[in-house]
C-alpha cells in the first residue's frame, strides 16, 4: 500500500501527466524538443560537440568558447504537425479479433520560437566566455477531439446520430532561460579544453480543459425533465524554478572532439488547481471536487556523452554521435533509466552548400493507474508502466545569404505507436443511468453492453509528428 507521502506524490505526478505534449496519452515530462540548433537537429539533434552554432550553448555550456568566436547570435522557429489516430479493436460474434478500426483522428500544428547569443574573448592559451539563451524545453500544448455516434447501420449512405462530443485542450510550453559561463584552455592549435556551466531559469503556465457535452440530437430524444448530464475538468497550475548543468568539451587533434554534460535532478515549484464538475442527474446530486496543487514537480537527472568526428576529405565532412541517460527513476521508483541515441553526418556537395542527415531514438514512459486489492484484501493503487520509443529520421541544409548570415532548415519525422486506455469510458454514454428506463433511447441496439475497457482490450494509437525547425545565424 502506498504510504501518504508517496501517494501525494502519485497525485501531483497523475494531475501533471494528464497534461502531455501534442499527444494527449499520459506522460510526465511533456514531449521534449530536440535540439533548437537547425543545424544540429538536422543531424539527429547529434551536437553535444558542437563549435558552429550559438544554440550549441544551450545543450553543452562549454561549447562557448569551443566556437573560438568573437560573439555570435541565433534565432529559431520550430513547426510541429501532430497527428494523433486512435483505433479500437473489432470482434465478431465468436469473440475473434477481426482489426483495428479508427474512431478518432486528429491533426494539430503548433509553433514555438527560441533565441541565443554570446561574446567570447582569447588570451593567448586562455579563453572565457559569456551567453545566454531562451527556449522552449518541453511543450504541453495538444488538441483532442473525438464524436460519439451512435450504433445505427448506415443504410442510404446516413452516418450514425452523433450523441456526444468530447474534446481536450492543453496550452502551455516550460520554457528555459539559460544563463552560460565558459572557460577554456588550449594545449595546442588543435588540443584545448573547455569547462561550462549553465543556470537556467524554468517557467511554465499551463492549462487543460476537459469537456464531454451532449448533442442536441441526445437532447431531444430524452424525455422532457431528464438531464444528460455534462462533464467539466479544468486543470490550471504554474512551474517555477531553476536548472543546473555542467558540460565539458575537447578538440583532440584534427580529427575528433568529446564533449559530456551532466544535468542533476530538479525540483521545480507548482502550484494551482484542479476542478471537475458533473451536473447532476435522477437521484444523483451534483459531483464537484476541487483540488490545490501546492508541492514540487520533478525532473529526472541526465548524463550526456557525445563524439564528433572530421574524417580527411576536402568535402568538410562531419560526423557527430550522442548517447544519453536519463534516470527517470529519480520522479517515480516505477520508472527505469532510459537510453537515448542520436547520431548525424554533414556533408557539403557543391558550392560549399551542406547535406545533413541523422537518427534518433528517445525513449519515454507512459503509465496509469487502476484500483486493486492486495493479498489481505486492503484497497491499493496499482501503476502500469509502459516503455515507448519514438525514433526520428531528420535532414536539412543551410544557405549563406550574405557574409557572416547563415539560414539553417531542419526537417524531422518521428512516429510510434502503443496501446492507451480509452480516454471516455464507454459507460458514460448509457443513457439507462440518466433516464432510469429498462432500454435505451439513445442506442437503436438495445442488446449492446456499454461499459469501460480496461486493459485487456485497450486502444491502439498510432502518431507522427513532422517537424521544420529554421534558424538564422550571425556570427563575427
Amino acid at each position: 500500500m502506498l504510504s501518504n507521502k508517496s501517494m501525494t506524490v502519485l497525485i501531483l505526478v497523475l494531475l501533471a501527466s494528464s497534461l502531455s505534449a501534442w499527444s494527449i496519452t499520459d506522460t510526465y515530462m511533456g514531449n521534449r524538443y530536440g535540439s533548437m540548433d537547425a543545424r544540429s537537429f538536422a543531424m539527429g539533434s547529434a551536437g553535444l560537440y558542437n563549435d558552429a552554432r550559438a544554440f550549441g550553448i544551450s545543450e553543452n555550456p562549454a561549447n562557448l568558447t569551443l566556437m573560438k568566436r568573437f560573439a555570435a547570435l541565433q534565432m529559431n522557429t520550430v513547426i510541429t504537425r501532430a497527428e494523433d489516430v486512435r483505433m479500437i479493436p473489432l470482434y465478431n460474434s465468436f469473440d475473434s479479433y477481426i482489426d483495428d478500426a479508427v474512431y478518432a483522428s486528429n491533426i494539430n500544428a503548433y509553433t514555438n520560437f527560441a533565441g541565443a547569443g554570446f561574446g567570447a574573448m582569447r588570451f593567448d592559451n586562455l579563453g572565457v566566455g559569456l551567453g545566454v539563451y531562451h527556449r522552449p524545453f518541453a511543450s504541453f500544448e495538444g488538441n483532442y477531439r473525438e464524436e460519439i455516434r451512435n450504433n445505427r447501420n448506415t443504410d442510404n449512405d446516413g452516418y450514425p446520430e452523433k450523441i456526444a462530443q468530447n474534446d481536450i485542450e492543453q496550452t502551455g510550453n516550460l520554457n528555459k532561460t539559460g544563463f552560460v559561463f565558459s572557460a577554456a584552455y588550449a594545449l595546442g592549435d588543435y588540443m584545448d579544453f573547455n569547462l561550462g556551466f549553465d543556470l537556467g531559469l524554468m517557467n511554465a503556465d499551463v492549462s487543460q480543459e476537459t469537456t464531454i457535452k451532449w448533442s442536441q440530437w441526445a437532447l431531444d430524444q430524452v424525455a422532457e425533465g431528464v438531464v444528460l448530464p455534462e462533464y467539466e475538468r479544468l486543470a490550471e497550475w504554474e512551474l517555477s524554478g531553476t536548472q543546473m548543468k555542467i558540460g565539458t568539451s575537447m578538440r583532440i587533434g584534427p580529427r575528433f572532439g568529446l564533449a559530456a554534460t551532466y544535468t542533476p535532478k530538479t525540483a521545480l515549484d507548482i502550484t494551482g488547481t484542479d476542478m471537475k464538475r458533473r451536473d447532476a442527474y435522477r437521484n444523483t446530486p451534483m459531483d464537484s471536487t476541487l483540488v490545490v496543487l501546492d508541492g514540487d514537480w520533478d525532473m529526472p537527472s541526465e548524463l550526456k556523452i557525445g563524439f564528433a568526428y572530421f574524417p580527411r576529405n576536402i568535402m568538410r565532412t562531419q560526423f557527430n554521435m550522442d548517447f544519453e541517460i536519463v534516470n527517470y527513476q529519480d520522479v517515480m521508483d516505477a520508472f527505469d533509466p532510459a537510453y537515448n541515441f542520436y547520431a548525424g553526418v554533414e556533408h557539403h556537395i557543391t558550392h560549399r552548400m551542406p547535406l545533413r542527415l541523422g537518427f534518433q531514438a528517445v525513449n519515454s514512459f507512459f503509465y496509469d493507474t487502476e484500483a486493486g486489492m492486495n493479498s489481505e484484501g486492503d484497497p491499493i493503487t496499482l501503476i502500469k508502466v509502459s516503455k515507448v520509443l519514438t525514433p526520428m529520421i531528420t535532414a536539412g541544409s543551410a544557405v549563406q545569404l550574405v557574409k557572416n548570415i547563415t539560414l539553417d532548415l531542419g526537417f524531422g519525422y518521428a512516429w510510434r505507436d502503443y496501446q492507451a486506455l480509452d480516454l471516455f469510458g464507454d459507460a458514460y454514454y448509457n443513457d439507462k443511468i440518466y433516464t432510469g428506463s429498462n432500454s435505451y433511447v439513445l442506442w437503436p441496439n438495445s442488446y449492446i453492453n456499454l461499459q469501460n475497457r480496461g486493459w485487456d482490450n485497450p486502444d491502439k494509437v498510432k502518431e507522427n509528428y513532422i517537424t521544420l525547425n529554421a534558424g538564422l545565424s550571425i556570427g563575427w
